[in-house]
């Protein structure tokens, strides 16, 4: 149980299973009234105990002691839950709500208006860990979350389903979206405006999966707005990826993909189908699009400064674009022969083995073979290498290739030793190299 230190003028907040109340030896929780509701500060932390729309522990009732800065969390008991709400969930000062990593908490407006209202102060709002869901806004703009907050900061969270009249899932003056997925919004009548998914005055899109949205992707709210898209699949969205009002700007930066050119040219972005899974449950605090294999997202980014994924799973040195890191990488086993043959006329060896992979694949091997040859009290290392080919499935397939000198050298019938190493294959294979010792002897043909 954490307990907030007495300040003078502050009430000490305990937060049990009603948030605020008594221990847990106290089971009868006192009836806070206006005049004894605590000053919470910057940093201190509420627990929602419950999925009721409203009452003691509930996400509703926490928002209300916020006085600017806190942090609210779930209790773990509640890890994974829904909370449906009757009406818009109000924010009115500065805060951080954070769903549990592991499980993560979905919010659903249940169709009854918005489902996030954050509005009459500037500040933050930071949503983690969340999926908000199930908005119906009739006609107006930001059916998900509409903000007037100075930022609203979306991590790995999940906005997907909502429906509205305008910037169908957010509308926001700044909105940084990290590690995230929106998906599945639509507007609640046909028109002929491009209607983006995301609208603001700033909107920054970094390592997330904005797609399969009826109307649009992402776009600005005024002609001096502006859109940035760092290391994000932008794409499969109805109208335009991107879609900028008159003068605003447009800043692309690491690498990004979209099946159309709103977004940018082909030497600005990759276009190309960015072969998504479907939205499930792939571990972490919510759903994601996996990437599939083939995916052009898969090991394509560039400038990478996160080390985790929406699920909160590993990211590789070079990212893969949007909010998912593909996993699902295909393995190579090699083996390398224990001899070889070396032609008698010509003294070069022709090494053998076999290649084994999970799912089928072409590359190819990069092969060396290399021997220590004493001439006297000098060492040489007469060696060589060659590229070959190889068709690789789920059955051992042998493969060979000739170790070709130069110079006139020779390979003695005695030891060497080998290295193969896979190259030129697909982002997906899962780089392997494999070595060994090879007794080298003489061929009979």
């Amino acid at each position: 149980m954490h307990q907030f230190a007495s300040r003078a003028g502050r009430w000490p907040l305990a937060l049990t299973v009603v948030l605020l109340g008594a221990c847990a030896e106290e089971p009868v929780a006192p009836t806070l009234s206006k005049v004894l509701r605590p000053n919470a500060a910057v940093g201190d932390v509420f627990t929602v105990t419950n999925t009721d729309d409203s009452g003691i522990g509930s996400l509703r009732w926490a928002l209300g002691f916020t006085t600017g800065g806190e942090i609210i969390r779930f209790d773990p008991g509640i890890a994974g839950k829904t909370i449906t709400l009757d009406s818009t969930l109000n924010i009115r000062k500065p805060v951080t709500i954070e769903g549990p990593a592991g499980a993560g908490i979905t919010i659903d407006g249940a169709g009854h208006g918005r489902v996030v209202m954050a509005r009459f102060f500037k500040g933050l709002v930071t949503l983690r860990n969340l999926t908000i869901t199930g908005a119906n806004a009739d006609n107006g703009a930001g059916g998900a979350i509409y903000s007037e907050a100075g930022y609203l900061v979306l991590e790995n969270t999940l906005i997907r389903d909502n429906i509205a009249g305008a910037a169908i899932a957010i509308v926001a003056d700044t909105v940084i979206i990290t590690n995230s997925t929106i998906s599945g919004t639509k507007l609640d009548a046909p028109t002929t405006f491009n209607y983006p998914a995301v609208m603001g005055g700033l909107v920054v899109v970094t390592n997330s999966t904005v797609a399969h949205n009826d109307w649009g992707g992402v776009g600005s709210t005024s002609t001096t707005g502006r859109v940035v898209i760092r290391n994000s699949v932008i794409s499969s969205n109805g109208g335009q990826n991107c879609a900028l009002y008159g003068t605003a700007t447009l800043v692309r930066e690491g690498a990004n993909v979209s099946d159309d050119d709103t977004c940018g040219g082909p030497s600005e972005i990759i276009i190309a189908d960015p072969k998504l899974g479907a939205l499930a449950d792939n571990g972490g605090p919510t759903k994601t699009f996996a990437l599939l294999v083939e995916s052009p997202a898969i090991n394509t980014g560039t400038g990478c400064t996160l080390q985790v994924d929406q699920r909160y799973a590993p990211r590789d040195a070079q990212c893969d674009l949007g909010a998912y890191e593909f996993a699902g990488f295909t393995q190579v086993t090699i083996t390398i022969d224990a001899s070889s043959a070396v032609n008698a006329s010509n003294g070069w060896a022709t090494l053998t083995g076999t290649v084994t992979c999970s799912r089928s694949e072409t590359f190819s091997l990069a092969l060396e073979l290399h021997q220590d040859q004493r001439v006297g009290k000098v060492t040489t290392d007469v060696h060589a290498a060659a590229i070959e080919p190889v068709s690789c499935t789920t059955t051992p397939r042998p493969w060979s290739a000739s170790m070709v000198l130069s110079n006139g050298e020779q390979f003695n019938y005695s030891a060497a030793t080998a290295t193969a190493q896979t190259v030129d294959a697909e982002p997906w294979v899962a780089p392997t190299s494999a070595s060994g010792s090879v007794k080298l002897y003489r061929s009979r043909k």
